[in-house]
C-alpha cells in the first residue's frame, strides 16, 4: 500500500498477553515497509471503541486491531461511532485467543503472514451486522450462548481462557431452559420454542464454533440458525458438531437467511454480539452491506 498513516489499538491482555509480546515485531516490520504507526493500548472492556473512534477522527488511514475478535469488534464499533467507515480501513493483527474474523477473511494466523497481508493488501468491502445500536463482525444471538457470555463476563476474574467458557457452559446448562421466542425474518414470522437463535455475518465465533457455517461477510444478508426445544443430553450431542458446522443436519436445528431479524421472548433473554453481552431482548438485528473496509486478501 506504500506510505500509510496507521494507528494501532493494542489489547494487552489478548491471547493471554501474546498480543503485547508479539506486537513490537509486527510494528517493526510495518515500519520497515514504509508505514508510520501510532500505538495506543486499551485498558478495559469498551475502551478500544473510544480509542478507535478518536484515532479515526485524527487522520489515520488504517486503524489496526491488535488482538482477537473482541478487539476487532470494538475497533469496528469505534470506526462506526466516528462515522469513518468510508474513510478509514480496519487492519487485523490476529493475536487473540479467538481470531475467527481474520480466519474467515483469509488472513494468516501467524504474525509474519498477517504482516505480509497488511503490507500488500487493498481495502476489501465487507458487511457489518448490527444488534440494536451495537455492530458485530462474526455472530450475535439470543439465548443459551448469550447467557454463557453473560456468566463468563461476570466471573472472568475466577477462571481464565477456554476453561472459563467450559465452566460457563456447564453452570448455565444446569438451570437454562428453552423459551418461546417471537422471531421475524424480514417481517415474516418464524416463532418457536428455542434454545438459542444465532445471527451470523460470518461463520464462526468463540475460537472455531461454526454456528452459522454458510454465512458470508460479503453477501448482504445474515444467516439465522435456531436451535429448538432440545434436552440437556442433546446439547452434548450438538456441541461437537458445531466445530464442523454439521449441526444443521440435526432435526431440532433450523436455518434461514434475512436482512433484518427481530427477536423477542416470553421472558427477557440475554443478547450477545461476538461473544460480548449487550443486554436482553427485544433485539433487532440488521445487516449493512459493504459497510466496512478491511485490509484482506482479495
Amino acid at each position: 500500500m506504500g506510505r500509510v498513516k496507521a494507528a494501532a489499538v493494542v489489547n494487552p491482555v489478548a491471547g493471554r498477553g501474546r498480543a503485547l509480546r508479539v506486537w513490537p515485531r509486527v510494528r517493526a516490520a510495518l515500519a520497515a515497509g514504509g508505514w508510520s504507526v501510532e500505538e495506543v493500548r486499551s485498558e478495559a472492556p469498551g475502551h478500544a471503541v473510544e480509542l478507535a473512534s478518536h484515532l479515526a477522527r485524527s487522520g489515520a488511514q488504517v486503524v489496526l486491531a491488535v488482538g482477537g475478535d473482541g478487539t476487532a469488534n470494538e475497533v469496528s464499533n469505534g470506526l462506526a461511532r466516528a462515522e469513518a467507515l468510508d474513510a478509514v480501513a480496519l487492519g487485523l493483527v490476529p493475536l487473540g485467543t479467538a481470531n475467527d474474523f481474520a480466519a474467515c477473511l483469509g488472513i494468516p494466523q501467524d504474525p509474519e503472514g498477517a504482516t505480509r497481508v497488511l503490507l500488500a493488501a487493498r481495502p476489501r468491502r465487507v458487511d457489518l451486522g448490527r444488534a440494536n445500536d451495537r455492530w458485530f463482525v462474526n455472530v450475535a444471538g439470543v439465548g443459551f450462548d448469550a447467557e454463557v457470555a453473560r456468566w463468563v463476563n461476570h466471573h472472568s476474574k475466577l477462571v481464565r481462557g477456554t476453561a472459563m467458557y467450559v465452566v460457563g457452559i456447564f453452570r448455565t446448562l444446569v438451570r437454562y431452559r428453552p423459551t418461546d421466542v417471537r422471531v421475524l425474518l424480514d417481517g415474516v414470522p418464524w416463532d418457536a420454542r428455542a434454545f438459542l437463535v444465532a445471527v451470523g455475518n460470518s461463520p464462526a465465533y468463540a475460537g472455531g464454533v461454526r454456528m452459522c457455517p454458510d454465512a458470508r461477510p460479503d453477501d448482504g444478508q445474515l444467516e439465522v440458525v435456531r436451535i429448538g426445544d432440545i434436552h440437556k443430553l442433546d446439547v452434548f450431542r450438538i456441541l461437537p458438531l458445531l466445530y464442523r458446522g454439521r449441526h444443521l443436519t440435526h432435526p431440532k436445528v433450523a436455518r434461514a437467511v434475512a436482512r433484518e431479524v427481530t427477536v423477542d421472548a416470553s421472558v427477557p433473554l440475554a443478547v450477545h454480539v461476538d461473544g460480548e453481552p449487550v443486554g436482553t431482548t427485544p433485539v433487532r438485528f440488521r445487516v449493512q452491506a459493504r459497510a466496512l473496509q478491511v485490509l484482506a486478501p482479495p
